[in-house]
């Protein structure tokens, strides 16, 4: 548009007073790729950046004005040249008073016919600097939002490790008041997860509150007596309503807790059985959150296949033949079916490889 041998952009670096070349074009022009021009009256870019200001110099050679050290490193020093400042407009900051900050300036060098630049040259140039201002001020808005969706995603990434250690700790918690339950809850972690994919859950959303649910879903134990949470034998009557409390007890402890909020179902209705006959609230069937049927499954699972000062650590295929005889009872039919479908090496595997760490 310009009929020019060469044309550069150059950008204001913040804070130094100099001016960089960002983008050059035309014959030996790479290599200015990244110089700088300080922005003062020795140059005509960096005049022109000084006074915000469009100039026009035909006769550079002969000028008061140097090129600076383009024209020092350049094959072919320019002889014509015009350059108009770049700025955008501070918005905000008041009705009337919108001031400017430099983003740079932009130059074309020597017509390809010889004639001297002219005043519509210059205007032509300027407008081209308004398109041009327009596009940086895009990419450096883009920029700045990438940045700070990195820095946001820093920052929840933090506040997960976070959230994960406080889990962990409840579960800890958990752990050295009932020894006989040692990691109980990281391997029905595990279990429940596969059994849910089994199910067909892959929402990752869905996932994570099912993990959350399924590491706490004894917290509300902090509230059962010792007494009765470490008691060798059965429990009498009594100690079984207290120890019953305790989804209850959990549900309390955490629903004011936002980021816990979709775990709450498996908390408080993991007990629940198919048939109404489970605890605290005597559910039935679809009355009882999926996520919660999936996890009792699981949970029984465990519970069969470890050791326990009440009972002795059974095989996969007895623990397998117990979910079946109670399936229709004690737990939902579709979700024991979905258990069976999944190969025994491969919930060996999970029990063996469950760790402190949720899944």
């Amino acid at each position: 548009m310009m009929e020019a041998r060469g044309a550069a952009l150059l950008l204001a670096e913040s804070g130094s007073g100099k001016l960089r070349f960002e983008v050059t074009s035309g014959r030996d022009a790479a290599h200015l790729k990244h110089m700088v021009l300080p922005i003062d009256e020795r140059s005509v870019e960096g005049r022109v950046a000084m006074h915000d200001k469009a100039r026009a110099e035909n006769h550079v050679h002969f000028s008061f004005y140097q090129f600076g050290l383009a024209g020092h490193t350049n094959g072919r020093r320019p002889q014509k040249l015009v350059c108009v400042p770049l700025h955008a407009s501070e918005r905000g900051t008041g009705p009337l008073d919108v001031p400017h900050r430099l983003v740079g300036v932009l130059e074309v060098l020597d017509k390809l016919t010889g004639d001297d630049f002219t005043s519509d040259d210059t205007k032509l140039l300027e407008t081209l600097a308004d398109a041009v201002v327009i596009a940086l001020e895009n990419v450096r808005l883009y920029e700045q939002q990438r940045t700070h969706a990195r820095r946001l995603s820093q920052a929840f990434d933090e506040l997960d490790r976070t959230y994960r250690a406080t889990l962990q700790a409840l579960t800890g918690l958990l752990d050295t008041r009932d020894v006989a339950t040692h990691g109980h809850s990281v391997r029905v972690v595990a279990f429940t997860l596969r059994l849910a994919k089994e199910i067909g859950i892959t929402d990752p959303v869905r996932l994570r509150a099912i993990e959350q649910g399924a590491l706490l879903h004894d917290v509300g134990k902090i509230g059962v007596a010792d007494a009765v949470i470490r008691k060798p034998g059965s429990l009498d009557d009594q100690e079984w309503e207290q120890m019953r409390t305790h989804p209850e007890l959990g549900y309390s402890m955490l629903r004011n807790i936002d980021f816990l909020k979709e775990a709450l179902s498996i908390v408080r209705y993991h007990h629940e059985h198919w048939d109404g006959s489970g605890y605290p609230h005597g559910l039935k069937a679809e009355q009882i959150p999926l996520e919660a049927r999936i996890f009792t499954v699981a949970d029984a699972f465990d519970a069969i296949t470890s050791i326990r000062p009440y009972s002795r650590a059974r095989t996969y295929s007895e623990a397998a033949a117990i979910l079946q005889e109670e399936s229709g009872r004690t737990f939902d039919p579709e979700v024991v079916q979905a258990f069976l479908r999944i190969p025994q090496d491969e919930w060996k595997y999970l029990r063996g490889h469950a760790t402190e760490e949720p899944v």
